[in-house]
């Protein structure tokens, strides 16, 4: 028996509501970083004093420039979904969802690092399992052998990287507008 599905027949719609869950989480984390971000900043400025690549990356960066950095991101997840189950290209959504998971555990190390709350981390810890779960799951029920999952994840980890300097110039130019 699957998690996913009684018969054959309801595989594809049960496969579309999990992969659909993924822009749901991102959603979820990124509200936390948008609600948060500015406050805590203002707030912890010992800390960006300390670790001078937060206040060199963030600094007169507006809530609204980094809104529309994670709209963005939010409308590639739901490209990448889209893609995903449109072609049955499920590895990409993989690929993404473990690179996204990877964001998590970053948040929640940073948080261990600088030994204080830092905006995501509630949702970071809360939706990490989730993620893992979701991830797992897919990947047993559509028999992806490990060497495909990673070299999936290693590209998608690649492009992220490449998206996040993009979204970054993104945010600075935003933030320009706004703060003139």
């Amino acid at each position: 028996d699957s998690l996913f599905y009684e018969n054959y027949k309801d595989r594809g719609d049960k496969m579309q509501d999990v992969l659909w869950l993924f822009p749901v989480v991102f959603m979820v984390h990124e509200m936390e970083e948008i609600i948060g971000l500015r406050i805590w900043l203002e707030k912890n400025i010992d800390i960006t004093k300390k670790y001078s690549r937060i206040s060199k990356t963030y600094q007169n960066i507006t809530t609204e420039a980094f809104s529309v950095a994670v709209l963005e991101e939010y409308l590639l997840t739901i490209i990448i979904t889209t893609v995903s189950i449109y072609f049955k290209i499920y590895l990409l959504w993989i690929g993404v969802f473990i690179a996204f998971a990877v964001h998590l555990v970053i948040h929640i190390i940073s948080s261990i690092i600088i030994r204080r709350y830092i905006p995501a981390l509630a949702t970071s810890i809360l939706l990490l399992p989730i993620s893992l779960f979701l991830i797992n799951k897919v990947i047993i029920e559509l028999h992806y052998s490990t060497f495909s999952v990673i070299i999936a994840s290693l590209l998608c980890f690649i492009i992220m990287l490449i998206n996040l300097i993009f979204i970054h110039k993104l945010m600075r130019k935003v933030s320009e507008k706004f703060n003139n």
